[in-house]
């Protein structure tokens, strides 16, 4: 080649080293089975199982993969609740959304999940069937085994059996919940629940919705119950199942016939009365809340922090369970 001659420009793309959110990948970590997979099964279809050639393709025109906006609308509502609270209980929660006007599931028209940005007339059901309640608990049992196989390399999935009763108080105005064990009697907590927020997605694809909820629960003193009297008594026998910073906790609680409404000492025949109900319920619960508000501290600081991962892999097993549901 003439020294002179200019070298003609390489035409191959150099990689560059690209720095994403978390949930930037939401796409392709911990990929969820979706619809398309049942096209494989198809009788009749012929399908080439021969290993393709990878096609090399840029994320899009400007580099990377815009968030799910799901994940990141579920970020920015726990984000702004969050913010520097003590006793903090975050929790997803499966039911039906409701409208108030019908009693029915609400029907919109959509054809997948979604954030409700206007919930005024809906309500959030946090209860299901008891064949639904069995079959998470049948699939939850299962994956208890897997995880204790010798193969298995996720993070183990560890159950524990309570049964605990709450009574609650009112006591100056303040609604007292004390839980004690069942069996010993033992005091195990007393608090007040303060509501700070709550968030409803509608699941048209599934046969339940998701509530989001963030609340604060204040530990308090004992109230003196020769003064005080319980308004109300919750019976509850809970399975939970942990991983991680995750409790998925299955519920079945039972509320004796209790009085309803304050005591009006010049009413006259016998008190109103609620009838005793049995409701199922699931929960994911953040076990460990310290964790995720350690990372909000991190991106309030703008440092390198996993806060979009913790809130996808939130998201996601809601999601899953939800997928699963009869």
């Amino acid at each position: 080649m003439d020294s002179g001659q200019r070298k003609r420009p390489r035409t191959e793309t150099p990689e560059i080293e690209r720095r994403v959110s978390a949930a930037s990948l939401s796409a392709i970590v911990n990929p969820e089975p979706d619809g398309s997979s049942a096209l494989l099964s198809s009788p009749g279809l012929h399908v080439d199982t021969r290993p393709q050639s990878p096609v090399r393709m840029e994320q899009n025109l400007f580099g990377s993969r815009p968030a799910e906006d799901i994940v990141r609308v579920v970020a920015d509502f726990v984000f702004t609740h969050m913010k520097d609270r003590a006793n903090l209980e975050i929790e997803g929660k499966l039911g039906r959304l409701v409208d108030k006007r019908t009693g029915q599931r609400i029907s919109l028209p959509l054809l997948s999940e979604a954030v409700l940005a206007d919930d005024r007339n809906t309500r959030f059901e946090s209860n299901m069937t008891l064949q639904q309640h069995a079959m998470f608990n049948k699939l939850l049992n299962q994956r208890v085994d897997e995880a204790r196989r010798p193969e298995f390399r996720g993070s183990r999935v560890m159950y524990k059996h309570t049964r605990e009763i709450d009574h609650f108080y009112k006591v100056d105005g303040t609604r007292v919940r004390v839980t004690r064990n069942k069996e010993t009697g033992e005091v195990l907590s007393v608090i007040t629940k303060n509501k700070v927020a709550d968030l409803n997605i509608y699941s048209p694809r599934t046969k339940l919705d998701i509530r989001i909820t963030i609340n604060e629960e204040l530990p308090l003193e004992m109230p003196d119950t020769d003064v005080h009297k319980p308004i109300l008594e919750r019976h509850k026998d809970r399975l939970s199942y942990t991983q991680d910073i995750w409790s998925v906790d299955l519920t079945q609680v039972v509320s004796p016939e209790h009085e309803v409404g304050p005591v009006n000492p010049y009413a006259t025949g016998p008190p109103k009365t609620a009838p005793t109900t049995t409701t199922h319920e699931l929960e994911l619960e953040v076990a460990n809340p310290e964790v995720w508000l350690a990372e909000r501290a991190k991106v309030a600081a703008n440092r390198p922090n996993s806060f979009h991962e913790i809130t996808h892999t939130f998201l996601g097993n809601l999601k899953a369970l939800a997928k699963r549901a009869i």
